[in-house]
């Protein structure tokens, strides 16, 4: 994104698209989200159990890890994660690997009821279609306003 803005405040998607769809920026980091897909897929089931993708910048891939035992483990196996990471993304996206100690949040073993979705408000609903209103192309406008309607309206509800 060009700029910095004030931490809470949601970027303006007019600002985010092109006009022939995606920004180039935009399509970049939807290229980096691939890898939380992938985690995995690319690490196997123990690794993924104690370790979580944190962020991708600028082709650092910041992982955090559950405890000194696997950090170690791992800073060995480093060169090998990328180079799945970046077969299974198909490109080279990821130059380098950090590794991070902290607690990992389980997953809960049964299943979650989903929250149910509330309400929006009118003030809401219009602000979304302000928000939206510069994106020339039909499809991709829809696709953005579901979204973002769909966010509004499980936030409010966890």
């Amino acid at each position: 994104m060009v700029g910095k803005r004030p931490k809470g405040h949601p970027e303006r998607i007019g600002r985010l698209l092109g006009t022939a769809g995606v920004s180039p920026v935009l399509a970049e980091r939807l290229k980096d989200l691939e890898i939380w897909r992938l985690w995995e897929q690319a690490v196997g089931r123990a690794v993924a159990n104690r370790t979580r993708p944190l962020r991708m910048v600028g082709g650092v891939l910041t992982i955090q890890v559950a405890s000194g035992p696997w950090m170690q483990q791992l800073s060995f196996l480093k060169a090998e994660l990328r180079e799945r990471l970046n077969a299974l993304l198909g490109e080279e996206r990821i130059c380098e690997i950090v590794l991070k100690a902290g607690s990992l949040q389980q997953e809960p073993t049964v299943e979650r009821q989903e929250p149910r979705p509330g309400p929006l408000s009118a003030d809401r609903c219009a602000w979304i279609d302000e928000q939206v209103a510069q994106v020339e192309d039909h499809e991709v406008r829809q696709t953005l306003k579901g979204l973002m309607e769909q966010h509004y309206r499980y936030r409010h509800n966890r």
